[in-house]
């Protein structure tokens, strides 16, 4: 609900006690002053507490009324990757996974539009509900692949596997690139070097095989994953050479 939310409850909270209070002291002296003798007196106080709840429930209803302020809204991202409602040209530390189903164009031919657009839906629902799970934001699909953004190089990896297992069910074969670096956040959009460093590691991948940076192999060392040196490689558009590994399991 968040700490706006949590304010508007606590203040309808103390209304709701000075009512009961107010109204239990009321019926008290109208009470007294109607089984009492001589006590016209206690006409005038018990009125007065009785005038009291009128101011009370208008402020209630003020506050309950209102509309509360509240935290920008923040983008579908990961939690608590990449920092919530970023702006343009903010920048943010996240590992970026990219995918991509091998020979798209020509398994399109073989199957006919009907059953690639088929097989198309069952990738994005597939890969929407892993990106979901693993707390990630998809930031978009790339027509027969994705972009997703996670926090934790880890959840990047369980994800590309994990897709890319499942697609096998239905006998589409993707290949994917996992690297962690800065992100450049635009708006519904990302883009940096590291993006394209994702992108070109995803495209050295071989059919069915994950690769990841150096970087990500270098932070998740002491995990359960295994990783199998691949050499350096020369990433087109790139400087310098870049080792990358694959996943095993």
């Amino acid at each position: 609900m968040g700490p706006f939310g949590n304010r508007r409850q606590r203040w309808l909270a103390l209304h709701a006690g000075a009512w009961l209070l107010v109204g239990v002291l009321a019926s008290g002296i109208w009470l007294i002053a109607e089984r009492g003798q001589g006590m016209r007196t206690a006409f005038w106080p018990g009125l007065l507490l009785l005038l009291l709840l009128i101011p009370l429930a208008l402020h209630a209803a003020v506050v309950f009324m209102a509309p509360g302020r509240r935290p920008a809204t923040p983008a579908p991202g990961p939690t608590p990757g990449p920092t919530p409602d970023p702006e343009r040209g903010e920048r943010a530390l996240a590992t970026v996974l990219f995918t991509d189903i091998v020979g798209s164009t020509d398994h399109a031919r073989q199957v006919g539009d009907r059953r690639w657009g088929e097989l198309l839906d069952t990738h994005d629902r597939l890969a929407r509900d892993l990106v979901g799970e693993l707390q990630g934001w998809l930031v978009k699909s790339t027509g027969d692949g994705i972009l997703a953004l996670f926090d934790r190089p880890g959840r990047g990896i369980r994800c590309a596997t994990a897709l890319r297992d499942r697609l096998r069910g239905n006998g589409v074969e993707i290949r994917a690139g996992v690297h962690t670096g800065e992100v450049q956040l635009r708006g519904d959009d990302v883009g940096g070097i590291a993006v394209h460093i994702a992108a070109r590691v995803m495209a050295t991948a071989r059919p069915g095989e994950v690769l990841v940076s150096s970087t990500v192999h270098d932070l998740v060392a002491g995990s359960d994953y295994v990783l199998e040196d691949r050499g350096a490689h020369a990433l087109r558009g790139m400087t310098g050479e870049h080792r990358l590994f694959a996943v095993l399991h």
